[in-house]
């Protein structure tokens, strides 16, 4: 399978950025903002990203999953987003609490293939190349 790609576009309009992701308009606000923060979206983002890995390498291996939700939660201290040194600005920890129900005995090897396999929860695990190309107008 060839490399895959995927793109987001986005403006800031007033305190509110409008993103289109796949054909759809979101808008993300900052904290207190009557939006989704960037931070909850990448945390909506991980956790759908987890269940939807889990229900894929369910279907992969022919087991009948009855039920899956899951919650999620990133701890940020805030101090760092406001500049104070040696505080990171992102989120510090991510937890995911997952429920599975299923009556096929094969489901922990799907819970340990989905954690395996699952892109988001890799690319918040590990270092990822990142680049920023600012174009600077007057």
């Amino acid at each position: 399978m060839a490399m895959m790609t995927f793109t987001v576009e986005g403006k800031l309009e007033g305190d509110v950025v409008k993103v289109c992701v796949a054909g759809r308009e979101m808008e993300i606000g900052l904290f207190g903002s009557d939006y989704p923060t960037p931070e909850e979206v990448l945390l909506a983002s991980a956790l759908s990203c987890m269940l939807l890995t889990v229900r894929y390498v369910a279907r992969e291996k022919g087991v009948e999953i009855e039920e899956l939700s899951g919650y999620i939660e990133g701890t940020m201290d805030p101090r760092g987003f406001q500049g104070e040194p040696g505080v990171p600005p992102g989120l510090l920890e991510v937890a995911y609490d997952i429920k599975v129900k299923s009556r096929d005995k094969r489901i922990k090897e799907i819970i340990d293939l989905s954690e395996k396999r699952c892109p988001l929860k890799d690319t918040l695990s590990r270092p990822v190349k990142i680049r920023v190309n600012w174009s600077l107008e007057s």
